[in-house]
């Protein structure tokens, strides 16, 4: 029983127990009951057994020796074999490739292990030697101290005295820099009006240079403006001449082509005289041949009588007893005749109908197996693109997941961070983050260069924490970027208009709105240019103060330094289009899934339509198969009538007339052969006639083609020589087109050139005017400068005096100076020596801190030991040398050596049981192969000793068997 839901699935059951369509397709096979089998023999199908070829007997004995559902089986065994295959084969590649990963990671395991058993021996002598330096330190410490105090007291007795004296000094110093501030300010308003007047002076030399050049100009523009006048006079004559030998052109042009059409008119009459000829031709022929039919006709003709003669004389004696038997006959067939007719027409009439059925629904069937052999193919190579597209979509989302071709210090971060770690704070590498459209990439990967492999964290504070982290773990270096990065005050970058400005990087990035401000900061200042001439041009603008980036990757940065050259493939530039890349592979592996499941519903319909029109065309057939059965058997009794009716008028015509005419026919006979020879005679004559003429006209008619070649000749001569000249007609309008343009630019020169003598004269003008002003202020300034310097000689005298009473008290005070700078210095070594042994004491807690996270209070609650120091760091270093020679260490291998492993392991086992499933199928279809052969063989002796007896019994006697030639 089949069960239908509403929801389109279905169920299977046998006595109302649930179970799959093969289990019932098995069940049927075990009784022996399938589309393929005999079990059935309908009608006309002992037929097609007893005239079956060896191969179809075969298949009757297998039948009957019931190895169908064996069959079945093989093959179903054969397609688990080779999935099974293909499985061990994937796998097998598999197990190869984990094995020589979790060698190498085995190796990369021990190595980390006695790396890691080598730091832990080194942080216990590292705190033992710390430890002991810590005690000593303090008690050094201490001692220097007490000298410290006793120092410092004899140092404040003298500076009290010293501090006397220096505050007399300072007020007459205080005196005195006033007195100096005057003095200079009174000097640097001399110094600035000197520098004034060479201004103007310069400034007055730079305009009466600028009016030599605008004289200069205008004197060029003038000789310009002549030599173009000039220039435009030659080059209108020029053109007058070249309108001149255009008009020569067009006349042997027009020449040419009269001269054209007449060759053309005689070659057309000739045609016409060719084809008037073949005509003639093709009618002889044409009699040639009719003649022929009609002597092969007379002749045959002529055959026939001789024929009918011989019979007439032959039968002669027979018609008077048959011609009243014959008739007889005649009446009793023409009713059968009559009867079989109706038969007939009924049932072809029944037949037509029933074959235009069939043939088209066998077209709509046909239509439809090829549309689906179509939509078949159509999926296969959906299939395959998808999943083609779908593993290398995988592939390189794994790759990009292990953060492949990044810096180890990214890879490292990166993957401890979504295995599980501890480090917080991590978001995505920048390249992840933006996009930008292609032709803009190469640019944008220059501006950026390695930051695009940096990692965006939250803030400095984890940026500190995943430095620590790959310190710690050797893991190499990375650059990172906080979210809350501090903004620089940077002038907005000046864009001049430059046609080949595209705009700025902002404008064509895009990305989430989280990480836009990180992106600002990144590119407010970078512009993108065309081509590398534009960016120079940009950068030297002295209020442009950015970076310069073209869409080939070229790049000036802020600073000036110019990047470019050939890009390497494997670097870090490929980031933003391998982010592309995987999208458009995404989108088209999405598109594809939905194209191949589109296609395979459509398929499945299909293949329900098709089955059904299968089976409607079957029964169709077998419809028409019975009704052709029956209307042959109708249409064989009709002919056999109609021929007897035929064959009994014939008789009766035959006898009527040899009875009627006797002799007279014969007599008639003769004279019609005779008149027939005579005929044919004539035939042939007029026939050989005919023949002559025509090969006259055949050799006129070769003649008349071989002129209408040589005149076809001439005129493609003419048609070239014609095209020619028109070639040079245009290149001669192309000529004068140029020369008018020409001058049209000229002309435009000659006005720009004017407009340019206008306007130097108008500069010259203006900077004669700034001139006058100039000269002005340098004679109010001279006056001004000399009042001051006056005023400058009186405050230098009163200065000096000043400066005698402060040399005295200094004398006193540079001798308790020197006293005071001896204590100082032995109290600076005192301090010096205190603060080298808090540094070596801090640089210890620092070292202890960092290295072994091991405080000051717990290093100090270690117990004192005595030993040698020397030792003790002989062996540390020692043991930091052999880390050394390990080379690069990686930690992580320990825990993907343990995951690489077990998937090894699992795999491996996976590969053991596809191997042992496929030697039991092996072992299966070697069985199946035995005992299909074994009843094969039994089956045929038994249908052989059977055929023996049959035979012998249809036939009432002789000897027949059954051989078989192929016991497999």
């Amino acid at each position: 029983t089949r069960c239908y839901h509403r929801s389109g699935e279905s169920e299977f059951y046998i006595n109302q127990v649930p179970c799959r369509l093969k289990d019932i397709t098995d069940f049927l096979l075990d009784v022996g009951i399938s589309p393929k089998v005999l079990s059935v023999i309908e009608q006309g199908h002992i037929q097609d057994i007893i005239a079956s070829k060896p191969e179809n007997r075969r298949i009757l004995i297998e039948e009957a020796a019931g190895i169908l559902k064996f069959k079945h089986r093989k093959n179903e065994a054969l397609r688990k074999l080779d999935a099974s295959t293909q499985n061990l084969e994937r796998i097998t590649d598999i197990v190869q490739e984990l094995g020589r990963q979790a060698e190498s990671l085995k190796r990369q395991a021990a190595k980390a292990e006695r790396y890691k058993k080598f730091q832990g021996e080194i942080k216990e002598l590292s705190l033992k030697l710390f430890a002991k330096k810590i005690r000593q330190y303090t008690a050094d410490l201490k001692v220097i101290g007490e000298e410290f105090s006793a120092q410092t007291e004899n140092k404040t007795a003298k500076n009290t005295r010293a501090s006397f004296l220096d505050n007399q000094i300072t007020q007459l110093n205080i005196e005195i820099e006033e007195t100096l501030g005057l003095l200079n300010e009174k000097k640097e308003g001399v110094y600035q009006l000197t520098n004034k007047i060479s201004k103007n002076e310069h400034t007055i030399e730079l305009k009466k240079s600028q009016i030599n050049q605008a004289e200069t100009d205008i004197r060029s523009a003038k000789n310009d403006v002549t030599q173009l006048q000039k220039e435009i006079v030659d080059q209108s004559n020029e053109a007058q001449n070249q309108r001149a030998q255009l008009g020569t052109l067009s006349e042997e042009i027009s020449t040419e082509e009269h001269k054209l059409t007449e060759e053309s008119r005689i070659l057309e009459e000739k045609k016409e005289y060719l084809n008037a000829i073949e005509n003639e031709v093709k009618e002889g022929s044409a009699q040639s041949l009719e003649l022929l039919h009609d002597i092969s006709k007379k002749k045959s003709d002529l055959a026939a009588l001789e024929s009918q003669s011989d019979s007439l004389r032959h039968r002669d004696q027979k018609l008077s007893t048959d011609y009243e038997e014959t008739s007889s006959l005649r009446e009793e067939f023409l009713v059968s005749l009559n009867q079989s007719n109706a038969i007939v027409q009924e049932k072809s009439e029944h037949l037509e109908e029933l074959k235009n059925n069939r043939q088209l629904l066998y077209q709509k069937t046909e239509q439809k197996r090829q549309q689906l052999t179509s939509e078949t193919n159509l999926l296969d190579t959906l299939k395959e693109d998808y999943l083609t597209q779908s593993s290398l979509l995988t592939s390189l989302k794994e790759l990009r997941n292990k953060f492949e071709g990044f810096e180890d210090g990214v890879r490292s971060l990166m993957n401890h961070n979504e295995n599980g770690g501890r480090l917080k704070g991590l978001r995505r590498v920048l390249a992840d983050v933006l996009k930008t459209p292609v032709k803009y990439e190469a640019a944008i990967t220059a501006a950026l260069g390695e930051k695009l492999q940096g990692v965006i964290v939250n803030s400095y504070d984890d940026s500190v924490e995943a430095i620590t982290y790959l310190k710690e773990n050797s893991s190499g270096r990375s650059s990172f970027i906080p979210l809350n990065m501090k903004e620089n005050q940077d002038p907005p970058v000046y864009l001049n208009g430059n046609p080949g400005i595209l705009g700025k990087a902002l404008n064509f990035i895009e990305c989430e709105e989280e990480y836009q401000q990180v992106i600002e900061m990144l590119l407010r200042n970078v512009v993108l240019v065309t081509d590398l001439s534009t960016a120079v041009q940009v950068f030297q603008n002295p209020e442009f103060n950015g970076t310069v980036v073209t869409q080939n990757g070229e790049m000036i940065d802020s600073q000036g330094m110019v990047f470019g050259g050939s890009v390497d493939e494997k670097s870090t530039s490929n980031l933003l289009s391998q982010n592309r890349e995987m999208e458009e592979l995404a989108t088209k592996t999405n598109q594809l899934n939905e194209n191949y499941k589109t296609a395979l519903k459509i398929s499945d319909e299909n293949k329900n339509s098709l089955e059904k029109m299968e089976l409607k065309l079957a029964e169709e057939n077998q419809a028409i198969h019975q009704v052709e059965l029956a209307l042959n058997d109708s249409r064989n009794e009709l002919e056999q009538h109609r021929k007897e009716i035929e064959r009994l008028e014939s008789k009766l015509s035959l006898i009527k007339q040899e009875q009627s005419d006797g002799k007279k026919g014969m007599s008639e006979l003769n004279l019609r052969k005779e008149s027939l020879v005579s005929e044919i005679e004539n035939s042939d004559l007029k026939r050989n006639q005919l023949e002559e003429a025509l090969n006259l006209l055949q050799q006129k008619l070769n003649s008349c083609k071989v002129a209408l070649e040589e005149k076809s000749d001439g005129i493609g001569n003419i048609k070239v020589q014609i095209a020619s000249l028109k070639g040079k007609k245009e290149n001669t309008l192309t000529e004068i087109n140029r020369l008018e343009l020409q001058q049209d630019n000229h002309r435009h020169q000659i006005r720009k050139r004017e407009n340019d003598t206008k306007e130097s004269q108008q500069k010259i003008d203006e900077t004669q005017q700034t001139i006058k002003i100039v000269e002005k202020g340098i004679l109010h300034d001279v006056r001004e400068k000399d009042r001051l310097e006056e005023e400058v000689i009186t405050d230098e005298e009163n200065l000096r005096e000043k400066e005698e009473s402060v040399k005295e008290m200094e004398k006193e005070s540079k001798d308790l100076s020197r006293n005071i700078q001896e204590l100082t210095e032995t109290i600076s070594k005192i301090e010096l020596k205190q603060s080298e042994i808090k540094i070596q004491r801090a640089h210890i807690e620092e070292r202890t801190f960092e290295d072994f996270n091991v405080g000051l209070t717990e290093l100090l609650n270690r117990p004192a030991e005595e030993f040698d120091v020397k030792e003790v760091e002989q062996a540390t270093r020692e043991l930091k040398e052999k880390i050394g020679r390990m080379g690069e260490v990686n930690l992580a291998a320990l825990s993907d050596f343990r995951t690489t492993n077990e998937r090894y392991l699992f795999l491996k086992t996976q590969q053991d049981d596809l191997a042992d499933s496929i030697h039991l199928l092996h072992q299966t279809i070697e069985r199946i192969n035995r005992t299909t052969k074994q009843r094969f063989l039994d089956t045929f002796e038994k249908v052989n000793e059977k055929f023996k007896e049959t035979f012998a019994h249809l036939f009432r006697g002789g000897k027949a068997e059954l051989s078989l030639t192929d016991e497999s």
